[in-house]
């Protein structure tokens, strides 16, 4: 068991950092806004060519401005950008995207989408008078070059929105060739762009410290090591720069949140190189688009990797060090696994060793690859079926699940289960669990069957208690996976760009950061435990559940997270206090949430208010704190604050909270132990 743990550890570990496994995702945006601002204003001797970006914008392949292409009735904050808010007219950098697709990382067919070489490149012997082995300097360079040409062919031919929601877009070919000027991808000779040699990111091996065969004999130098710093040196780091907005001078590592701040005299020479060759394919992309539309005859229209224009441009930034031999001419990109969306049917078993009872049930899911939620695909699930007790007590059971999990190669999932609600119904032991599963591993043992692990715990949130739990579970997908082939085209599409501005020109932009925050709308669930009253019934379980929404005005409109965020919640739940007292109440809480650690933070309720009406055990005298009124004609009431500890990652939203603080003589006199909820991002 030790070594899954330390496995699920170091993952964990991962996904705090997840900018630390590419050229540095913050360097993929800067790169990306300066190559946008050398064609948007021109740099160097470059002159200002708008248009480029605007073709493709129209296009589909790269996703357009906020305020681009809205007609004549634009939203209120688009009617006049250029005084109020100019980066509304510029595009979201958006190349670090492709460093959250973890199926791609812990995959050999994932490697080139980052420029670098897999193991078995280096099997073969070393280049003579050199300790370089053989593959990474031919085999791997002529693979992802491949890969070049089949993203190449999939934009200019294919084209649309379409592909660039596909993950074999054009930002999936920016981003590869940005990380192939970062040292800890690739090695090219000094003072020329040739490409020496790829490197090897090898992740379980140097992140667990479990020994492999297939690391020995692989020269050190050769690996991508872990939080590598060259993946930091597109930037002059320590380099001191006066700011767009005349302050005192920032070094240049401390502009890098804000990507369109970062002014070009802090690229090194590496970063400029990439931005350099950024700009020529933005160019070059155009052109052979605007080429295969317009019905021509050339290359572009069939095989634009054959063209002039792209064996020049390739010849100039992509050269092999070594000429490759006889078969390493002809390695190809190997195929790889498309994103989507597909559904399950299976069965699942689990035990709980805690409370001494198994559930049986049918269950359907629904699997989907969310760019809001990378690293992690999620899964909603519902299961339906029977529990049984080994006192041999008996009931009925229905349950729904939300799961995250982390894709490591093609065949194996790990994640956890941040929430499932579970009701058992029709026998003697009935009642509400909402829990949260710490482990989860799946296994596709076929290309539509999965084998599902679970275990070895699982924290209750309703008790609260933290109890031991395995779980097992079979399940087949009705239409197989997809997978992309190189050598043909990925996909065909039709669709149209979504908006379209011929005369589109942006403003002059104060650069920085977006003004503005977006409210973004949240629906879930939540409970409450509370300590277990003196005149309690056997088999009840006390506290609260609600189902409601909330808004948070946590991100700008780029998605850019704010460190602090206002939110305002409301709820209908259930209040369960004492013998058969049960309330029906409403629940309006404002609060602030300051994320300490970027995806978590803490999280304060100065106003929480909670009432309503008894709604079970009318006859009964209730005597719990915040129950007002006669017998008969008793209500709930509870005005409070709480403070908690909040999770918001992709579209996930989880909360913990402490028991409430009630505005009365004895504040923490409630009952309240613990309080969750789980919440859903819809926007």
């Amino acid at each position: 068991m030790i070594r899954p743990i330390r496995i699920a550890a170091s993952l964990v570990a991962m996904l705090v950092s997840a900018t630390c496994l590419a050229f540095d995702s913050k360097g993929h945006v800067v790169i990306e806004a300066l190559a946008y601002r050398t064609l948007i204003e021109g740099h160097d001797v470059t002159p200002p060519q708008p248009d480029v970006l605007r073709d493709l914008f129209n296009d589909g392949a790269l996703d357009p401005p906020i305020c681009f292409g809205l007609g004549p009735a634009p939203p209120g904050y688009c009617v006049d950008p250029a005084k109020t808010n100019p980066l509304l007219e510029w595009p979201r950098p958006l190349t670090d995207q492709p460093d959250a697709a973890f199926r791609r990382q812990f995959s050999d067919p994932g490697q080139c989408f980052h420029f670098m070489a897999t193991f078995d490149d280096a099997k073969a012997g070393d280049i003579e008078g050199t300790e370089i082995p053989r593959g990474l300097a031919t085999s791997a360079i002529v693979r992802c070059r491949d890969l070049m040409h089949t993203l190449l062919r999939q934009v200019v031919v294919v084209g649309g929105p379409a592909t660039r929601r596909s993950a074999y877009g054009l930002y999936e070919m920016m981003h590869a060739i940005g990380d192939s000027f970062s040292g800890a991808h690739s090695e090219r000779k000094a003072g020329t762009h040739a490409i020496e040699y790829l490197r090897i990111w090898k992740p379980l091996e140097r992140l667990v410290g479990i020994p492999t065969e297939r690391t020995k004999g692989v020269p050190a130098a050769v690996f991508h090591t872990w939080n590598d710093h060259r993946d930091k040196e597109y930037v002059l780091e320590e380099r001191a720069v006066p700011t767009a907005s005349g302050a005192e001078p920032k070094k240049c590592k401390d502009l890098t949140s804000f990507p369109y701040e970062v002014p070009f005299e802090c690229l090194s020479e590496s970063g400029d190189q990439a931005r350099q060759a950024l700009v020529e394919l933005l160019v070059l992309v155009r052109n052979l688009r605007r080429e295969h539309l317009a019905g021509g005859a050339g290359a572009a229209s069939t095989a634009p990797e054959q063209s002039e224009a792209w064996r020049a441009y390739e010849e100039k930034w992509f050269t092999a060090a070594y000429a490759c031999q006889n078969g390493e001419c002809a390695v190809k990109q190997p195929p790889d696994l498309l994103p989507g969306a597909y559904g399950t049917l299976g069965l699942g078993f689990i035990y709980n060793g805690s409370r001494k009872f198994f559930d049986v049930t049918a269950r359907g899911s629904l699997v989907r690859y969310s760019w809001e939620l990378n690293p992690f695909v999620y899964s909603v699930q519902g299961d339906i079926g029977y529990r049984h007790f080994s006192s041999g007590d008996d009931s009925a059971i229905a349950g729904l699940s939300l799961d995250l999990v982390v894709p490591i190669g093609r065949r194996a999932d790990l994640g956890f289960t941040p929430g499932e609600f579970r009701v058992a119904f029709g026998g003697a032991k009935n009642g509400t669990d909402f829990t949260t599963r710490l482990f989860r591993f799946d296994w596709r043992a076929g290309d539509r069957t999965f084998l599902t692990f679970t275990g070895p715990m699982e924290v209750n949130w309703r008790r609260p208690a933290v109890e031991w739990s395995l779980g097992v579970g079979i399940s087949w997908a009705p239409s197989a996976s997809q997978a992309a082939s190189s050598g043909a085209l990925l996909t065909s599409s039709s669709e149209k760009a979504e908006r379209r501005d011929d005369g589109w020109s942006p403003p002059a932009a104060p650069y920085g950061r977006l003004e503005g925050r977006r409210p973004n709308w949240y629906v879930g669930v939540g409970t409450t435990t509370a300590e277990t009253p003196d005149n309690a019934l056997s088999g009840r379980v006390y506290g609260g559940g609600s189902i409601g929404g909330s808004v948070m005005w946590d991100r700008d409109r780029w998605g850019g997270r704010f460190e602090t965020a206002p939110a305002v919640s409301l709820a209908l739940g259930s209040r369960r206090t004492s013998g058969e007292s049960t309330y029906l109440t409403g629940i309006l809480g404002v609060g602030m949430r300051w994320y300490v650690l970027r995806v978590l933070g803490l999280s304060i309720t100065p106003v929480r208010l909670e009432g309503g009406p008894k709604i079970r055990g009318s006859d009964e005298n209730d005597p719990s704190p915040d129950v007002h009124g006669d017998p008969g004609s008793q209500y709930y009431f509870q005005g409070g604050s709480r403070v908690g500890i909040a999770l918001n990652a992709g579209i996930i939203d989880l909360l913990v909270e402490a028991p409430t603080i009630a505005w009365r003589s004895q504040p923490f006199k409630g009952g309240e132990i613990l309080s969750v909820s789980l919440a859903i991002r819809l926007r």
